[in-house]
């Protein structure tokens, strides 16, 4: 029998939001996920983008784990992916939280334009993509940064993390020995949530005391 990845995925992709306690897609969420899949299949034909490319392995590493994260962006009106490679977790966030305008930031010329068909396919008005490093770009306007797999991650995370404002948020797909290498800055709260069904994986948030408070003050009231 043909094997048909993009219907393993669906189902796979299904088993794994269940798996993490996810809010439930709609039928439109899920195939602009399962379209993405598949342009990811044919593009990682000719351009690396990822290793991770059976269906079963992609939809619980890449996409549900993308969108747990949706979890704790609340508040939210714009977020910058910082280096987001093959759209993760640029995409799944973007495609769970229509509502927030989501920048994929990659400087990487040949994923640059994987990801801009990407947001065509998946007709997704609420995500831009920026073909630039980081140093060059201006991320200060942002209300959430994000991150996951970035290269460089212990020499540049804790440069961004010096120069983020009160009132924004960094959110790290990552493993706990990269949070206790970032420390803990003084005046920045680190919230950490263990992805379910992963000894090692989790999402760190870092964000400032101030930032803290007042979010706590205003649910309280």
């Amino acid at each position: 029998m043909t094997r048909d990845p993009e219907n393993e995925f669906r189902v796979e992709l299904a088993i794994a939001i269940n798996a993490l306690e996810l809010d439930p897609l709609t039928d439109k969420q899920i195939g602009q996920l399962v379209r993405h899949y598949a342009l990811l299949r044919r593009w990682n034909k000719r351009v690396n983008l990822t290793r991770i490319i059976e269906p079963g392995e992609a939809a619980k590493l890449h996409y549900a784990e993308s969108l747990f994260g949706a979890k704790f962006i609340a508040g939210a009106r714009t977020a910058l992916d910082i280096g987001t490679g093959a759209g993760f977790p640029a995409i799944p966030l973007a495609v769970a939280r229509p509502e927030v305008q989501v920048t994929a930031l990659e400087a990487n010329q040949k994923k640059s334009l994987f990801l801009k068909e990407a947001k065509d396919e998946l007709e997704l008005d609420n995500v831009e993509i920026a073909t630039e490093r980081l140093e060059a770009f201006d991320w200060e306007g942002y209300d959430l940064l994000t991150s996951r797999a970035l290269d460089r991650a212990e020499e540049i995370l804790p440069t961004i993390i010096e120069k983020m404002r009160s009132d924004q948020r960094l959110m790290l797909y990552c493993a706990r020995d990269l949070v206790a290498k970032l420390g803990r800055r003084s005046g920045w709260k680190i919230e950490t949530h263990s992805i379910p069904d992963s000894d090692a994986r989790l999402i760190a948030i870092f964000s400032s005391i101030l930032y803290f408070d007042a979010a706590t003050s205003t649910t309280a009231q």
